[in-house]
Parts: structure tokens; sequence; C-alpha cells
């Protein structure tokens, strides 16, 4: 067998294989012997048909499982014989039986891309403090208090102050056209509305709004004047003067409940407010540790990424950004993102979701490479404890989420996730971590 290598940008190789005519003689023999075997014609016995039948009558079945076993066959001993490192097989061109019987053809492979391991073990990076300070606490539990809190009615002759929540009608608008119409990104909420809560804040709504409501009483109109922040993020916006008639309806208070042991039992029943603080207490724990692991990962991760240049597969960064670009617009979405502020900042959501795609595929290489020289491997209890979590959380069964995986085919990829994981703990478990502002 004759094969030329040539490498090419981005990870791509091409390949040229020539396999002698003797070995295309005996897979051939291999192919008509399991054939005749197999054959049933009408007047013969299975394995009795003359050679030259089952020659004739399968000549196309023949020559159309020889160039499926050669192409398989020399492409996997080529690779081999030459220590390629693929991914796929992106085309395969050329493929001819010559008049001696040799066999030959070209492919275009997707090779792993070649680098040097950095020094992995011993990474230097610095991490948060996961202490818990009675402050959190106390912060955690003045949050409790809050979500069970009252809003009642303001019932003294007074006007409206800071920090109180007042209820309003407003229209606002500029050079007497409507803020939403005027500018329709913006959207209707800092335009108009009716019965809206606000909580009066320097920077609640447009910054100056509930300075400008600052002793009105219930039923009181005001109109007003408010400009619009340099930073504010729609184009033309800015240094606008915004127009506001505002009727107050409601002026409440919040009255938040009393923070002892009738409080705690109203959250856990039969505890005291010493056991809600321990509880908070724990569970800040746990929150700030697995916060501060997620930063050791993160931080390790950024190290190796800097330590590494390589070329990478570009349809397989491609992809992986196009994922990558995906989850953000959802993510967006979610927080009530509008789809015009979206489009609007197009090219630097592309952009950073092609860098965060890049780094993902190249780290995954990285990894994965840790991972063969630290002989990391994915055992069959693991792959199974991950099925059985994915079929918890999806409410499937073990079974019916294994056969959507070989629907999909996605045992490679969920072995892959879980080795790159483990080879991701092995180097923080080494990495040398010192407090950020520590002595």
């Amino acid at each position: 067998m004759n094969v030329v290598v040539e490498a090419l940008p981005n990870c791509l190789a091409s390949i040229r294989v020539e396999v002698g005519p003797e070995v295309v003689s005996k897979t051939r023999e291999q192919i008509v012997a399991k054939i005749t075997k197999e054959a049933k014609i009408p007047g013969f016995r299975a394995g009795k048909v003359p050679r030259s039948m089952v020659e004739k009558r399968f000549q196309k079945d023949i020559a159309e499982e020889l160039e499926s076993v050669m192409l398989s066959q020399a492409l996997d001993d080529a690779v081999r014989e030459k220590g390629l490192k693929i991914i796929e097989v992106k085309n395969v061109d050329e493929v001819q039986f010559s008049e001696d019987k040799a066999f030959s053809f070209s492919a275009t492979l997707v090779t792993v891309p070649e680098f040097e391991l950095p020094e992995y073990k011993g990474v230097s990076i610095a991490v948060p403090s996961d202490e818990v300070k009675a402050e959190d606490v106390d912060a955690a539990l003045e949050n409790l208090r809050e979500r069970r809190a009252d809003f009642v009615d303001v019932t003294e002759d007074r006007g409206a102050a800071m920090d109180d929540f007042v209820v309003v009608d407003y229209k606002g608008t500029i050079g007497g056209s409507p803020l939403h119409e005027a500018f329709p990104k913006l959207g209707k909420i800092l335009g108009e509305n009716e019965g809206f809560w606000i909580r009066m804040t320097e920077e609640a709504f447009f910054p100056g709004f509930c300075q400008n409501l600052v002793g009105a009483k219930k039923g009181e109109n005001r109109k007003f004047q408010i400009e619009v922040p340099a930073d504010f993020p729609i184009e033309g916006l800015p240094g606008q003067k915004v127009d506001y008639d505002v009727t107050l309806k409601e002026i409440k208070k919040r009255e938040l409940p009393e923070l002892n042991d009738e409080f705690a039992a109203s959250f856990l029943e039969g505890k005291t407010l010493a056991d809600l603080r321990e509880l908070v207490q724990k569970d800040l724990d746990a929150r700030k540790k697995s916060e501060v692991e997620s930063v050791k990962r993160d931080r390790v991760m950024s190290v190796l990424l800097e330590k590494v240049e390589c070329e990478l597969p570009e349809d397989l960064a491609r992809a992986e950004s196009n994922r990558v670009l995906r989850e953000m617009v959802k993510a967006n979405q979610e927080r009530g993102i509008s789809e015009d502020i979206l489009k609007e900042n197009e090219k630097e959501l592309v952009s950073t979701a092609s860098q965060t795609g890049r780094n993902r595929v190249k780290g995954s290489f990285i990894l994965t490479k840790i991972a063969e020289s630290e002989k990391i491997e994915v055992t069959n209890n693991e792959m199974m404890s991950w099925i059985s979590v994915a079929a918890r959380e999806n409410d499937m069964t073990v079974d019916r989420v294994v056969k959507e995986m070989r629907k999909r085919r996605a045992f490679a990829q969920v072995r892959s996730d879980i080795l790159t994981s483990k080879a991701l703990d092995f180097v923080v478990s080494n990495a040398t971590v010192t407090v950020e502002g520590a002595a």
C-alpha cells in the first residue's frame, strides 16, 4: 500500500492511498465466497451455486461491496500507518480500480490539532475567599424578611418620600409625540403605563424621575422634564428631554416582619431563629464553595488556553460558535431583552460567541490530550451514572435515555464531555491556589 499525506491549513489533511492488485483480489475473493454461501437461487442448494453464476448475477453487488470494503479497510490502514488522529473524513473522491485491478482514492481528513502540552501541574491561580461572614448571613436573613414584607397604605397626611413605594399612572412624550412611538426600540414600559409600582430611589426608572415625585400626595398630578442620561443604551435617546405627566395614585410603605423565632417557624415549622441562622449559614457555605470551585475551573482553563496556540478545525469551531450564539440569544430573551436591541448588538454578540466557541473547542483538545497523558479514562459506571442523572432530570426511564442517545449518536460526545471534565478536575486538584487579598 502506498500512502501520501499532505498537511493543509485549519487541521485538514489530504491523503492519497493506492492498494496493490493482490490485496484487491484477495478481498474480492472473500466477498464472492460470502455471497456464494448466502445466495438463494432456485434450483440450487445454499452454498452450491456455481461461482460463474454468482459472479454474473451479483456483479453489481460484488462491485459495490468491494469498493466499500476497500475504502474502509484501506483508509483505516493508512491512518494507522501514518499515525494520524482524525476527527472525521470530510470527503472522498477519485475512487477507482485501475486496469491492473489496483485500487486508489483520495480523501480530505479533519485532523486533531498538533501542539505541545504546556506544564499543567501546579498551575498558579488566585480565587476569591469562600469564607461566609456574619454580615453575609445577616444579609440573607434580611432578604428573607423582604420576601415576607407587607405593603400598607401610608395613612399619615404626607407626600411621597424616598424609599416609599408608589403606584403611578404616567405618560412620557418627546416634542409632543409619545416616547414609545418616537423610539420604538425603547418599548412601552418607559413611555406609558397605569398602576405601575416604583420604589422611590435615585436610580429607579429614569434617574431623576422619583426625585420629581417627592412630596406629591395621593391623587396629585405632576408634570416635569427629565434629560436622558448619556449612557442610556438606545441610539439617539441620550441627551433627549422627556416630558412626563404623572398621577400618583397610592403611597405605600413596606413593613418587614420582626426577625424572631416566630418568623423562623414561618419558614421551617418548629425551628427557632438560631436554627434558621444555622441553616442559612450552611446554605451560604455550600453556595460559596461551589462558586469558588467554578472560578477555579474557569481560571485554570484560562491559563491553559493562554499557553496553547494551535489551529482549529474550522467547521467544528464554527458549529460551536453558533451554538454559543444561540445560548446567548436565548439567555438575553429570557431576561426580557428585545429583538431590536439584540439586532443592534449583533456584531458584539457574534464576536463574543465566536471567541467563546473557539475557546471551548481548543479547551476540549487540550483536556483530551491531558487525559491521554495521565491515562484518564471514562468507566462504564461513570457513563451509567450520567445516564441515570439525565433520566431523573428529564423524567425519563434509563432505557428511554439510552434509546434517545443511540438515535442521536450521542454516546461519543457524552463520553468526551465526562473525559474532559475529569481531566479538568485533575488539573484543578493539582493547581497552586491562593486566595485573593490574603496576606
